[in-house]
């Protein structure tokens, strides 16, 4: 097992977003998600792709078999660096693409029963998908951009036909067997905020669990390698949004009402959205006051007040201003 190679396509990885805090460590050569260390790598990273922003197109590249990436997995799981895998591949040929991922899968699944995420690789067949969906916890296809006709433009290679039919079997299938399908979208090469956003509603509507925001890192040698990166404060405010549509029921409509030229606001949209309710003279659905989550909203339809909830601990400022009908902030007490 040649270490040196494994883990440069460990490191090539990193542009599969696994989660939106997903933090890599260098020195140990794994992917932090959460509560999950991830063995997070591609399988190969030689592509037939000619993606302008990426590294691997048409790169010979560094290439493991699946016996290597199953054996690394035993290897880093046996001195307890790692928890759970994501599998992944470039593109050559689909189906001995995605057979690979398969393959190490297989070998993975022979002693490990904890978390699996392989990645679907589009053009691949049927049988290939539903494969993957029953090794895995979590199956994703990368959409990369909300308008294939930017796709297009940034990749030549990519078949549209290919993407749409793996993509919907791919989340009809995991859906039917209750697993977790996910996807990513690039976030600043060409497209708008209110583009993810209604593609992402789509996404969710039809049982996604979720969608993740890449932001545009230029890379050295490739055509957009002098183009600048993407804010990460956008990124911050697409996740922002991402959440009041997965969690809370927005619409990917009623956000655009507070939208600046298809951009998302610096200000919080929630409080934009509740203070254009207010002045209409509307009442504001409980969900929709600023400060109120999942937990507060419980609390608060079962008539618990906001002096109740300072008791057990919840910050009620936010949303203090917003509650005329309750106890001023300065009434509170916590005893």
């Amino acid at each position: 097992m040649e270490l040196s190679k494994l883990f440069r396509l460990v490191g090539l990885s990193a542009y599969d977003v696994c989660h939106e805090k997903c933090v890599f460590d260098p020195f140990r050569h794994v992917y932090r998600s959460g509560k999950l260390n991830l063995l997070k790598t591609l399988i190969s990273s030689s592509c037939s792709y000619d993606c302008l922003y990426c590294h691997n197109a048409w790169n010979k590249g560094h290439k493991a078999t699946p016996d290597e990436i199953a054996d690394l997995f035993d290897y880093m799981r046996e001195r307890r660096l790692v928890n759970g895998a994501f599998l992944s591949n470039s593109i050559s040929d689909p189906e001995k693409s995605m057979g690979d991922i398969i393959e190490a899968g297989e070998m993975i699944r022979k002693s490990f029963r904890g978390y699996l995420h392989l990645k679907i690789i589009p053009g691949c067949n049927r049988d290939q998908i539903e494969r993957a969906v029953e090794l895995a916890n979590r199956v994703s296809v990368n959409l990369e951009s909300p308008s294939y006709s930017i796709l297009s433009e940034l990749c030549s290679t990519k078949s549209r036909a290919d993407f749409s039919r793996t993509f919907r079997l791919a989340l009809k299938l995991s859906k039917r067997c209750g697993k977790s399908f996910t996807t990513q979208l690039i976030a600043g090469v060409g497209e708008t905020d209110r583009q993810i956003l209604n593609v992402a509603e789509r996404i969710y509507r039809n049982g996604a669990s979720r969608v993740y925001y890449s932001p545009f890192r230029p890379v050295k040698n490739t055509p957009l390698g002098g183009k600048n990166p993407e804010r990460k404060k956008r990124i911050t405010k697409l996740y922002r949004a991402d959440a009041l549509i997965r969690l809370y029921g927005f619409s990917a409509r009623k956000l655009s009402e507070v939208m600046e030229t298809e951009f998302l606001p610096d200000e919080d949209p929630k409080i934009l959205l509740a203070m254009k309710k207010i002045e209409a003279g509307e009442e504001l659905e409980t969900l929709e006051i600023p400060g109120v989550g999942l937990r507060k909203a419980k609390l608060l339809e079962k008539g618990h007040s906001l002096a109740e909830l300072k008791r057990l601990g919840l910050s009620v400022k936010r949303e203090s201003v917003f509650l005329k009908s309750q106890k001023r902030l300065a009434d509170f007490s916590i005893y």
